[in-house]
């Protein structure tokens, strides 16, 4: 591939608004999250949803190892946590920002997240230098306003709704 297709690819990655997830586990007894835009839901039969994760990243084995995990939707406000969980904070520190709890099965979450999305990984598809990780919402909770965290061209943005003018 040439390097200006490649630059041209993502620079058009770029502008691909997406809305910014921690991704956390637990896997015997430590605590394992990163920062991804790459989680789209899948279908409705069943309830699932996908992640891209990159093969390189602390939480790929420890994920994959317990099958369990939460997606927390973050909101406008939580900016520094993305940032920490984005790398350059050793995994053992990530989880010093934030008012973190555990599920019942010791799943890390943000209560206090746009939305968290408990789920369990039902399937993997390797691709290059990812694991596209499917799994199934076994329980789900969100805020009651609508105020995510959104990354588009290399940097937080907000969004609001659009005002459309009705009158013909």
């Amino acid at each position: 591939m040439s390097d200006q297709h490649e630059e041209n690819f993502r620079q058009s990655m770029r502008r691909l608004a997406a809305t910014v997830c921690v991704i956390s586990c637990q896997h015997e007894g430590v605590r394992f999250g990163i920062t991804v835009t790459s989680v789209t839901s899948l279908c409705f039969k069943p309830l699932s949803i996908l992640a891209c994760i990159n093969n390189g990243t602390s939480i790929i084995n420890p994920l994959l190892a317990e099958g369990r995990y939460c997606i927390n939707v973050l909101q406008k406000s939580q900016v520094e946590i993305s940032k920490r969980f984005s790398g350059g904070v050793p995994p053992s520190e990530r989880f010093l920002v934030g008012g973190w709890a555990e599920d019942a099965q010791g799943i890390p979450y943000l209560p206090d997240a746009q939305a968290n999305l408990f789920c369990e990984v039902d399937q993997t598809v390797a691709y290059s230098t990812h694991q596209i990780v499917i799994g199934r919402a076994v329980a789900a909770g969100f805020a009651e306003r609508v105020d995510p965290l959104i990354y588009q061209n290399g940097g937080y943005v907000a969004c609001a709704p659009l005002l459309l003018n009705d009158a013909a």
